[in-house]
């Protein structure tokens, strides 16, 4: 899925009851971040999140509190058993008729992959029509003849325009034949070209759709 930029890079810590506890009988600093200072409003059970900043206050903080206290309280007594909130790229789902033809693609591709791996284990399967010489033969010669008739196609409707439309209007200049041999030519060509496609694209929908499971007619 794609993943867009970081909003919010920074890593934060979820205060515990024993920090909140401490913070609201011990810190009176108005010079506090306001993270801190929001402490002493929370309840014991408050979802709180301190950034790094916060804890280097605190922990500066501590240590003066040690020199002048009796309780020795430590940083990491105070965020023992913590849960750290780590940034997280947000995540676009991927559009789902995208998602749905990939897994259709990914499991046509596995399973014309099963099929050739299993092919020379099962005799039913032991040759594919595309694995022969003829098909090779068949496939060529049907691309041959395709751009055969192309080539035979376009240069007749080129030679309509030169010498054709002549004998029905009468002499026209050589420039002007030319043209419309071209214009001729060039309409018939993108209309070849068009269903040539359209053909193509029949011929992958065929290569991609599903091969079928071949199953034994006898019991063993």
């Amino acid at each position: 899925m794609p993943v867009e930029q970081i909003e919010d890079p920074f890593i934060k810590v979820k205060a515990t009851p024993s920090l909140i506890k401490f913070v609201k009988k011990n810190v009176n600093n108005k010079d506090a971040p306001e993270s801190i200072r929001s402490l002493k409003k929370s309840s014991n059970k408050s979802d709180c999140l301190l950034k790094v900043d916060a804890i280097k206050w605190l922990n500066n903080y501590l240590i003066e509190y040690r020199k002048t206290s009796d309780s020795k309280v430590y940083l990491h007594e105070l965020l023992d058993g913590t849960n750290i909130d780590l940034p997280k790229p947000k995540v676009t789902p991927r559009n789902p008729i995208l998602e749905a033809r990939i897994k259709k693609l990914t499991a046509q591709q596995s399973n014309r992959e099963y099929q050739a791996m299993t092919k020379e284990v099962d005799p039913v399967k032991k040759r594919f029509p595309e694995d022969t010489i003829a098909f090779q033969i068949k496939e060529i010669n049907r691309q041959l003849i395709a751009i055969l008739q192309f080539i035979t196609t376009v240069a007749s409707a080129f030679a309509f325009g030169f010498w054709g439309i002549e004998l029905i209007l009468g002499n026209l200049d050589f420039g002007f034949r030319l043209l419309l041999g071209i214009i001729c030519g060039l309409i018939v060509a993108l209309a070849d070209i068009y269903f040539l496609a359209k053909k193509l694209n029949e011929d992958y929908i065929e290569v991609t759709r599903p091969m079928p499971i071949y199953t034994k007619l006898h019991k063993d």
